[in-house]
């Protein structure tokens, strides 16, 4: 019984502690610092020289990059290369931080997630005068007969209201409420700020940059990918008084065969490939292209049309809940509830009430 009541004791504190966690987790709080550390770990990691990926994959430019760095700042560099502090934003003192807070958002989103629903898919209609004395909004309308009740239904439904309507015993209840599963759109910006976090993580540990160097009739090869890339031809479009007009490039990748203008790259297998300028001597021109590889471009994209949606619809689809209750006396409970968005919903409120209150 001893060791049983014992395995039941840690039990107990393994619940409590994982419900602690649970709520601590959710906090708006935390995430807030969290976001707070890692924009002062992004401010201290701008400070320091970075070593990029491209030029780390390449053992010649990088022993190029240290050496330089090592005649700017001498023993301070070593230590900056040995602690890993020039790929700064790919440590784990950097990742740790970026990680928990994707990992916190999400708990944040299931945290908040039984409650939305539940007021999404829509509470009881009945209620009590007591709770509708206690609302935000609340009016109260002795004497009032059939016609009234009427009205209030009708003047809800055509401002928007979905409205519900239960009887009992002489006692009638309205429950009515307006942009319900706007409520929803809180839901899609937490959404979007996982997937922007995630689309960030993705640029920062897989994307790349690599830049070519082609004189016309040569090639080279994106090393990051092994793509050989041929210079067909380039030509410098001019207007007829001579000034240019556009700069166009013509090139052959695995046999397929493409013209790449300045802001116009060519995406080939996810590897865009950007025209960032030539070099023209009196033997050959070669033009510089720009290879990069974004996977996280896409979520990025996403997370915005997202974010733009949900902060859309929130800002201006406010919530308003509106309940009634005629007693068997006759007498009209009205309760008002509404987001802090819903800008003029306690002067609407008043006017319903004088209106109904004129009808008596």
């Amino acid at each position: 019984m001893t060791g049983m009541s014992g395995r039941v004791e840690r039990q107990g504190h393994r619940n409590t502690f994982l419900r602690r966690l649970w709520a601590f987790s959710a906090r708006l709080d935390v995430a807030a610092g969290l976001l707070f550390v890692l924009v002062l770990l992004s401010v201290i990691g701008s400070t320091i020289p970075q070593l990029s990926p491209e030029v780390a994959t390449d053992p010649q430019r990088s022993a190029a990059w240290q050496a330089a760095l090592r005649a700017k700042h001498g023993p301070w560099a070593d230590f900056l290369i040995a602690s890993g502090a020039v790929q700064f934003f790919r440590t784990w003192l950097f990742l740790l931080p970026w990680g928990l807070l994707i990992l916190f958002t999400v708990l944040c989103v299931f945290h908040r997630w039984p409650a939305l629903w539940h007021s999404v898919k829509g509470g009881p209609v009945r209620c009590t005068p007591a709770l509708l004395d206690e609302a935000p909004h609340s009016a109260s309308i002795p004497d009032t007969g059939r016609a009234t009740w009427e009205h209030l239904r009708q003047t809800l439904e055509q401002e928007g209201y979905q409205v519900r309507v239960e009887m009992d015993d002489g006692a009638w209840f309205l429950r009515a409420e307006r942009h319900r599963l706007a409520r929803l759109a809180t839901l899609i910006t937490h959404l979007s700020v996982i997937v922007m976090l995630f689309g960030v993580l993705l640029s920062l540990q897989l994307g790349w940059r690599e830049e070519l160097v082609i004189p016309v009739g040569g090639s080279a090869v994106v090393r990051h990918a092994g793509i050989p890339v041929h210079n067909v031809a380039f030509d410098i479009v001019r207007y007829p008084d001579g000034s240019v007009a556009s700069y166009e490039l013509l090139v052959r990748v695995q046999e397929v065969s493409a013209r790449i203008r300045v802001n116009e790259p060519l995406v080939h297998q996810g590897i865009g490939l950007h025209l960032s300028g030539y070099v023209a001597t009196q033997d050959q021109t070669a033009v510089v292209l720009q290879a990069t590889y974004d996977p996280g471009y896409a979520p990025l994209v996403i997370a915005g049309f997202m974010m733009l949606i949900g902060m859309t619809v929130t800002f201006n689809m406010p919530f308003r809940r509106i309940h009634a209750c005629r007693t068997a006396d006759g007498m009209l409970w009205l309760g008002g509830w509404a987001d802090r968005r819903a800008y003029g919903f306690a002067h609407a409120f008043e006017m319903l009430v004088q209106e109904l209150a004129a009808l008596k």
